[in-house]
């Protein structure tokens, strides 16, 4: 088993921990109009940003708010916003957000948690955010963020922001779901030793505790969505580990999903794009978690 997960991590980690750029377009506009973007910041540091993104006469939405990858030490929230995948949610009924945060090793993951947790605080309380309905969307590292933020409440709650008001987490290829195994069967492997080992240290009871898959257990965000490309085998198995955990803590529910003919990069580049395969399964989940809002928007 631990030279299955060796060979694994040897394949999956140097795709895991690079960072990506956005793009989008979207099936139909639901929501007319021009977008307005707005610069927010929730502390002083130059990282510590939010861009919101609305419809100009859409009225209150559930957010999604989008986490940038980057191996925990690097990356840009425009990787969520440099493409469609503003335009592409706005028009089918959400308000949309980049977040930034600061970066491992000038702060530690803790302090990097702590400072999404803030940011969500702030964009819950703006024009155009239903605060009860967050969506956590997260790309490699960035999914290993979402997914701690959507299992262990201890993160949303100290920022002041109600546990409950997370409806859904979308992953995108995420880069670590359980880590003390990654670190076991990767030590000494260059992006162990450049990504991970900043991230986690050596103290297994650390890197328990910042494993989302040590979360499981109730509560946690109601409805899960693991989209990972075909080719990463490591986020494919850490994902459906986390799915079992999920439902059997009782998920409403967990998919994974594997995606072909895409790169780590691609996966994330391409949401928001007309015909994209990612696109199209996370359109349906949040159908699923938001079933008012298509029938509202309509109207």
């Amino acid at each position: 088993m631990k030279a299955m997960l060796a060979m694994i991590v040897s394949a999956g980690l140097l795709a895991a921990a690079t960072p990506g750029v956005v793009a989008q377009a979207g099936p139909h506009v639901l929501v007319p109009g021009p977008v307005v973007s707005r610069d927010l910041r929730y502390g002083p540091a130059p990282r510590q940003v939010a861009q919101l993104f609305v419809r100009k006469k859409a009225g209150t939405a559930p957010l999604i708010v989008y986490l940038h990858g980057g191996g925990w030490s690097a990356g840009t929230p425009r990787a969520g916003s440099a493409g469609v995948q503003p335009d592409h949610f706005t028009g089918a009924g959400y308000a949309y957000a980049t977040l930034g945060y600061r970066f491992v090793p000038e702060v530690t993951l803790e302090a990097q948690l702590a400072d999404v947790a803030r940011g969500i605080a702030l964009l819950r309380h703006q024009k155009g955010v239903d605060p009860d309905r967050v969506v956590l969307l997260g790309h490699s590292s960035g999914g290993h963020l979402a997914a701690l933020l959507g299992a262990d409440p201890a993160w949303l709650e100290a920022a002041r922001v109600p546990f409950d008001a997370v409806k859904a987490v979308i992953l995108l290829d995420p880069a670590a779901i359980d880590i003390p195994p990654i670190m076991a069967a990767g030590r000494g492997a260059g992006t162990v030793k450049q990504f991970y080992q900043p991230a986690f240290g050596d103290d297994a009871e650390r890197q328990a505790a910042l494993s989302p898959l040590h979360h499981a257990a109730p509560p946690n965000a109601p409805a899960w969505l693991m989209l990972h490309d075909v080719n990463n085998p490591l986020a494919g198995l850490q994902s459906q580990q986390l799915s079992v955990a999920l439902v059997a803590a009782g998920a409403r529910e967990a998919t994974v999903l594997p995606v072909g003919n895409t790169t780590h990069v691609r996966l994330n580049d391409e949401i928001g794009r007309p015909n994209d395969t990612a696109t199209a399964e996370i359109d349906a989940f949040l159908m699923r978690v938001f079933p008012d809002t298509r029938r509202t928007r309509m109207r």
